[in-house]
C-alpha cells in the first residue's frame, strides 16, 4: 500500500476519519514521507461550515507542519444525484491535483461502516456481483488505510487523543439513502447481528475471489465472442449462449467498460435487459444510461454509442457532376452513349426523361416506400431481405427525385427509369464508400 512512497495527498474533510487518518499516518511515517493536506470544497456546505471545516484544515496542516490545499470545483447535478455526482466530481480533482504535484497516492478516510453502508446499497441497487465487493482498500492512486476500522473505535481514538472534529450536519438528514440506511435500517440489522460488519467483510473477500476468477475467464472469452465495428461492439448470440449466464453477464459488463471507460451508472437491470434481446425478434433496441444503446442483429447484439439522427437533405446539381455525403462519395453525369464498362455493381443508369428533377440525397425515414416491379414496398423490407443490420441502417443514403427513391445506394434501384433503345440521354450515377 505504500511501498517506496515519497508523497501522500491525505484526502482532509476536517472530519473524524480524515482527522484520524492524518494523524496514525504522521505518527507511522514521521519525517519520511511528504504530506499534504487536500479539501475539497463541492460549493454544497453553508458558508458558515465551509469556513469552519477550511479553519480546521489550516489549524491541522499548521500543527503538523505540513502543507495544505482547498481545492474549490463546481458540481452540476446530474441524474445519478447530488450525492454519486459530488463523489465523482471529488475524485476526478484528486486526481488531477496529483499528477499536478508529482503526489504517489491519495488516502482516503473511509471505515468498515462506510464499507457495510455501501455493500447493502449495492444490494439495494441490483448492482451485481461487482458492487457486492463494496469499497476497494487500494484502487491506486487511492488507497483507504481505515477501511477495516469501525467508526465506534475511530471515536475513541479521537477522544483520547483529544483532537477535534467538524461534524457533517447533513449526515442527520433522511434526504440521503446513505443516511436513511445508517440512521434506519443498520441499527436493526446490528441488533439480529452485532458482528454484522465483521461478517460482511469476511463475506465480501470470499465474494471478491469469486468475482475475480469469473472475470479472468470471462475475459478470455470475450476476444472469441465480440468484435469492435463502428462506434459500437457485438457480440455472437450463438457463442455466449454456450456459456453460464454469470460470464455472459461479465462478456456484457466488458463491452460496456469497453465503451464507456467504466460501469459507473449501469447495474445488474441493464446487463439482463441486454442479455435479454436474445429472445427478442431482429431490430428490437433498448436505450442504456451513458449515451449507450443496445440492439438485436440477426445473429449478434450490439452495444454502442446512441447518435442523434439528423435529416440529411443534400441537393444533387447534374451540372456539378455529384457530391460527397455522409460515408459517400456520389458521382453524377448525364450520357448522350454508354459503352460496357456503364453497368457495374456500384453504379445505376436511368432513362433522363423518366426522372423529374432536381435530384437530391438524403438518409432513410420512417415510412419510407420504393417503386417495385409489383407496386411499392417498404424500404425497411428491403433492408430486411439484404440482410442489412439495424444499425447499418441509418448509414445507406437514397438519391431521390421529385417523384421518390431512385436507389438506395448499393442495395436497390427503383423500378422505373430503366433504359432502352430508345433512350437518348443517360442519367449514370456512381457511388465509393469512403473509409
Amino acid at each position: 500500500m505504500f511501498d517506496k512512497i515519497a508523497k501522500i495527498i491525505i484526502a482532509f474533510s476536517a472530519g473524524p476519519d480524515s482527522v484520524c487518518l492524518l494523524d496514525v499516518l504522521v505518527d507511522l511515517f514521521g519525517g519520511s514521507v511528504e504530506f499534504e493536506l487536500v479539501y475539497v470544497n463541492h460549493g454544497l456546505r453553508s458558508k458558515r461550515v465551509l469556513r469552519y471545516e477550511e479553519e480546521l484544515t489550516k489549524d491541522y496542516a499548521a500543527r503538523y507542519k505540513i502543507k495544505h490545499k482547498i481545492l474549490n470545483i463546481k458540481v452540476r447535478k446530474r441524474k445519478e444525484g447530488i450525492e454519486a455526482t459530488a463523489r465523482t466530481a471529488r475524485y476526478r480533482a484528486l486526481s488531477r491535483y496529483l499528477r499536478r504535484t508529482g503526489a504517489d497516492r491519495v488516502v482516503l478516510g473511509h471505515n468498515l461502516d462506510d464499507f457495510v453502508e455501501t455493500f447493502l446499497l449495492n444490494i439495494v441497487r441490483g448492482s451485481g456481483m461487482r458492487g457486492f465487493r463494496s469499497i476497494p482498500a487500494v484502487r491506486l492512486p487511492f488507497v483507504r488505510p481505515l477501511i477495516n476500522i469501525r467508526k465506534a473505535d475511530i471515536l475513541d481514538y479521537l477522544r483520547t487523543k483529544r483532537l477535534s472534529y467538524a461534524v457533517d450536519e447533513t449526515n442527520l438528514s433522511l434526504d440521503y439513502r446513505r443516511n436513511l440506511l445508517r440512521l434506519k435500517v443498520l441499527p436493526i440489522l446490528l441488533k439480529i447481528n452485532p458482528e454484522l460488519p465483521d461478517t460482511i467483510r469476511r463475506e465480501v473477500e470470499i465474494l471478491r475471489h469469486d468475482d475475480e476468477y469469473l472475470w479472468k475467464k470471462a475475459e478470455k472469452v470475450y476476444a472469441r465472442v465480440a468484435r469492435a465495428a463502428k462506434d459500437c461492439v457485438l457480440l455472437d448470440i450463438n457463442k455466449i449462449m454456450r456459456y453460464n449466464l454469470s460470464i455472459v453477464t461479465r462478456l456484457v459488463m466488458k463491452a460496456l467498460q469497453d465503451l464507456r471507460g467504466s460501469l459507473d451508472g449501469y447495474e445488474s437491470k441493464h446487463y439482463h435487459a441486454i442479455i435479454g434481446l436474445r429472445d427478442k425478434e431482429c431490430g428490437k433496441r433498448i436505450s442504456l444510461p451513458k449515451g449507450l444503446y443496445a440492439q438485436r442483429e440477426r445473429d449478434e447484439i450490439a452495444i454502442g454509442f446512441i447518435k442523434p439522427r439528423a435529416q440529411l437533405r443534400v441537393p444533387l446539381d447534374v451540372s456539378k457532376r455529384g457530391c460527397v455525403i455522409g460515408d459517400y462519395k456520389l458521382s453524377i453525369n448525364v450520357a448522350r452513349m454508354l459503352d460496357s464498362t456503364s453497368f457495374r455493381e456500384n453504379r445505376e443508369v436511368f432513362d433522363l426523361k423518366d426522372i423529374e428533377l432536381p435530384l437530391y440525397v438524403r438518409n432513410r425515414r420512417v415510412g419510407d416506400l420504393i417503386e417495385t416491379k409489383i407496386g411499392k414496398k417498404k424500404v425497411k423490407k428491403i433492408y430486411s431481405e439484404h440482410r442489412i443490420a439495424p444499425r447499418e441502417r441509418e448509414n445507406t443514403m437514397l438519391v431521390c427525385d421529385q417523384k421518390g427513391i431512385l436507389w438506395i445506394l448499393g442495395i436497390a434501384r427503383a423500378y422505373r427509369g430503366f433504359v432502352s433503345k430508345k433512350t437518348k440521354n443517360f442519367l449514370v450515377m456512381e457511388y465509393e464508400r469512403i473509409d
